[in-house]
């Protein structure tokens, strides 16, 4: 029995051996070759499909990215632009009421006939400056928000 296994074993192989040295007729090896060219133009099909939706994936998140990007910017130049109304008002405000005073205090200067009408106008310029004030900070703030909703 034990010669038997490596004698079997020994004709095995020396038909394989033979069977793999045989050559495929011109037929078959044009059949295998279309099959296999088939085979790699539907493989470079999906992949090529699959490239398309990646890049068109990628491409898509790069647009959302950019519009996230343009909104926030958009947000913060207008909440900036909303301070900076904000701080130019104060900033009209508190140079109208200085005016004010001293235009008052000019006033003190002058005989008493004049002083009514000197402080009526100084109190009209600073109501004339507040309202330019008022205006131009709500207008300001009209562009900001404007600008953050684009």
């Amino acid at each position: 029995m034990n010669k038997f296994v490596p004698t079997l074993l020994a004709l095995s192989c020396a038909l394989a051996f033979t069977a793999c040295s045989k050559q495929e007729p011109p037929e078959e090896t044009n059949k295998d070759v279309a099959a296999a060219q088939a085979d790699a133009a539907s493989d470079m099909g999906k992949a090529a499909s699959e490239v398309a939706a990646t890049a068109s994936a990628g491409q898509q998140d790069v647009q959302e990215a950019a519009a996230n990007a343009s909104s926030t910017i958009a947000d913060a130049q207008g909440d900036a632009m909303e301070g900076d109304a904000d701080a130019n008002y104060n900033l009209a405000i508190t140079k109208a009421e200085g005016d004010r005073k001293v235009a008052k205090e000019r006033c003190d200067g002058l005989p008493a006939g004049d002083q009514k009408a000197c402080n009526a106008s100084a109190d009209s310029d600073y109501d004339a400056a507040k309202q330019m004030a008022t205006e131009e900070r709500d207008a300001a703030k009209a562009d900001a928000a404007t600008k953050e909703k684009k």
